[in-house]
């Protein structure tokens, strides 16, 4: 039977990591899928993890560790061919999920929503010093004289963990660095940066998510200065009615508002079009640009980089940033060198605006089952079809090269160029129009090559990749539905700032809020009885 790591409650972070890593790496030695760690390994090993974890271990991170070792496992999955790691970190998912079971409902909230603290200097020496006197006390433990660290890549050993790493590498202080890398995050936001979708989708994980969507879990109690982040159940009578601006269901609804508004700005700007002088709706849309780039900018600062990142409309967002700035900058010079040419440039950028902030404006969509299903699916296809436009401009550039040599003196090279775009998407008649101009001997027989390769080969092959793509992910399409909608609440639920959205529409909650505090407070969560705050209370 396998050694279960000696956990006493003490032990920093990164100490907790490293003992649980020891045992993921023992316990699981050969490619594992998730059912078949639920049929075979659970009973084999993992269930007494799960009895030791929840009668004798008291450790408030546990199941930050546990899924923060998941991002670990996937991290050096690239090294492993046989695919240990990601069965390993699947274990970790199994039993971070087995042990929310175990807990009540207040005890699920502050496990999965309580923040780590973040790392200073002193608090690393600290560290160190309290891992030393841990190894001291536990004797039994000879494991824990190694030293290096968990996030440590240039030291690549048999099985890339603790478990195998020389004692006298590194110092403990090191290990800081694993802490430092969540810092600030909760349970369910490293389960999101750790792409923990299996975790994300279970029916008890799931329940937190809903009651922080609908406000029945609320993460503040007070709109005042000196209030404490806490999740607890939300309760009417305890609460400040102003806490309610931080409800990711208002939340959206304000920002698609926001939205909505910079969208008819941006339309009358567009439609007006004063080249010569700045209109009164274009200073509207300047003061919603730079409203939304400041909460993006606050938004970054909150949720940090890992899981900014993990939001699959932050690029759309910070295309909608950049390409506003370049319109305000290319307009300005415009104005400030009376160029007329560079005004209506200026516009011509702006147009540009229109293929991320439209787009953005429906992003609530991605809370539905049907488009929550199809965006991953879009995301990953996009990776496939990125890397196959590599063999396609290799080709390309080949017989771009080689055509327009031949073509000397009758197409110029932007000339060819354009035709063989035209060939490969479809005009296939242009190119052997122009293929005996080209070259009466070596023209036909090259513009048939290349029709046949790109017209045939490579859109047949593109269209196989993306389809077997796309197969794959609706193979495990609920989870990565579950996936995108719990980024999609963590994303609108953990912001620290006093007030969460824009400058601009800030009153306009605050009045609307006001208003209707009132009716929505006595009414029912929008989901019914079974997660609302009566329904949790009668629970208790």
């Amino acid at each position: 039977m396998l050694s279960l790591p000696q956990i006493s409650g003490r032990e920093t972070f990164d100490g907790l990591v490293r003992k649980l890593s020891i045992f993921f790496v023992s316990a699981i030695q050969t490619p594992q899928e998730w059912q078949q760690l639920q049929r075979d390994v659970y009973g084999s090993s993992l269930k007494w993890l799960i009895k030791y974890l929840v009668n004798d271990v008291d450790h408030p991170s546990i199941i930050c560790a546990l899924l923060a070792l998941k991002w670990h496992f996937n991290a050096i999955e690239s090294d492993d061919d046989r695919g240990i790691n990601e069965s390993r970190g699947l274990a970790c998912e199994l039993v971070a999920w087995r042990l929310i079971m175990y807990k009540s409902h207040t005890e699920a909230i502050d496990s999965l929503c309580c923040d780590l603290p973040q790392v200073s200097k002193a608090s690393v020496e600290d560290a160190a010093r309290l891992a030393a006197d841990v190894e001291r006390c536990d004797e039994d433990e000879d494991l824990l004289t190694e030293r290096s660290p968990l996030l440590d890549e240039g030291r690549a050993t048999m099985e890339d963990s603790f478990y195998d790493e020389d004692p006298s590498d590194s110092e403990y202080a090191e290990q800081s660095n694993f802490a430092a890398t969540f810092a600030g995050l909760n349970a369910l936001e490293i389960a999101a940066v750790s792409d923990a979708k299996k975790f994300l989708s279970q029916k008890a994980i799931q329940r937190i998510i809903d009651g922080i969507w609908n406000g029945d879990i609320a993460f503040w109690d007070s709109m005042d200065r000196n209030s404490v982040k806490q999740a607890k159940v939300y309760r009417r009578t305890d609460a400040d009615p102003y806490c309610r601006l931080r409800v990711p269901l208002f939340l959206k609804v304000f920002e698609m508002m926001f939205f909505a508004a910079f969208l008819i700005f941006y339309y009358i700007v567009l439609v007006q079009k004063h080249s010569e002088h700045i209109s009164g709706p274009e200073v509207m849309m300047y003061i919603w640009l730079a409203s939304f780039t400041y909460n993006e900018l606050g938004e970054f600062l909150d949720a940090g980089s890992a899981f900014y990142a993990s939001d699959f409309w932050a690029l759309w967002d910070v295309a909608i940033i950049l390409t506003g700035f370049t319109f305000f900058v290319t307009r300005v010079v415009g104005l400030y060198t009376n160029n007329r040419a560079t005004a209506d440039f200026a516009f011509d950028i702006l147009s540009i605006e229109a293929l991320f902030l439209v787009p953005r404006i429906f992003s609530v969509l991605s809370i539905l089952p049907y488009f929550g299903m199809l965006l991953p699916a879009l995301k990953e296809m996009t990776k496939d079809f990125i890397k196959f436009l590599g063999l396609t401009a290799i080709l390309y550039l080949g017989f771009s090269t080689g055509l327009a040599f031949l073509a000397r003196g009758t197409f110029t090279f932007a000339q060819m160029n354009w035709i063989l775009i035209k060939v490969f998407f479809g005009s296939s008649y242009l190119g052997f129009d122009a293929a005996e101009k080209i070259s009466p001997v070596l023209g036909p027989f090259l513009m048939v090559i290349f029709c046949c390769l790109t017209n045939i080969l490579l859109i047949t092959s593109l269209i196989s990749l993306l389809s077997n793509t796309l197969t794959k992910v609706q193979q495990h399409s609920r989870d990565e539905y579950l996936f995108v909608y719990a980024v999609y609440v963590l994303e609108a639920s953990t912001s620290n700032r006093l007030t969460y959205f824009l400058p601009p529409l800030v009153s306009d909650n605050s009045i609307f809020i006001n208003i209707t505090f009132q009716t929505w407070g006595r009414a029912q969560s929008p989901c019914g009885d079974t997660c609302g705050p009566v329904a949790l209370q009668r629970r208790r």
